[in-house]
């Protein structure tokens, strides 16, 4: 199967893999060879490519689109994407503390405007945290 995964900035990923596991709007979404057509909005977390057996390479992706068609061909679009090599844990470590202190100052205020980029903030600071653990 192959998976595509593009930002503004370019193709981040191309390559043939086994299955992919995509943070799905509504929860992770497993694509394996003969997918059935799909597309789907992406939260902010966890991308799993498949690359073989027990060889799982983890990416940050910042929401977007999974489109699966042909049952062969994946393209996840993405505002961002990040290998666990391209992140400094204890960089990551500190906005994930900054973000999570904003956000609490919010907590009133859930389903506003700013708490929902407050939000996003967080859970992205997470993800990268997450993602460069795996190093």
């Amino acid at each position: 199967m192959k998976v595509e995964i593009v930002t503004p900035v370019g193709i981040k990923y191309s390559g043939d893999v086994q299955g992919v596991i995509a943070p799905g709007e509504s929860g992770d979404l497993g694509i394996l060879p003969g997918h059935q057509a799909l597309l789907s909005g992406l939260r902010t977390g966890v991308c799993t490519v498949q690359l073989g057996p027990h060889n799982d390479l983890p990416l940050v992706v910042d929401g977007g689109y999974v489109h699966v068609t042909g049952g062969q061909t994946v393209t996840i679009t993405t505002e961002l994407c990040e290998k666990a090599e391209d992140i400094v844990l204890d960089a990551a470590r500190k906005q994930l503390d900054e973000a999570t202190a904003e956000l609490a100052q919010t907590r009133d205020d859930v389903e506003t405007e700013l708490w929902k980029v407050r939000k996003r903030a967080a859970d992205l600071a997470e993800t990268r945290v997450r993602v460069a653990a795996t190093k």
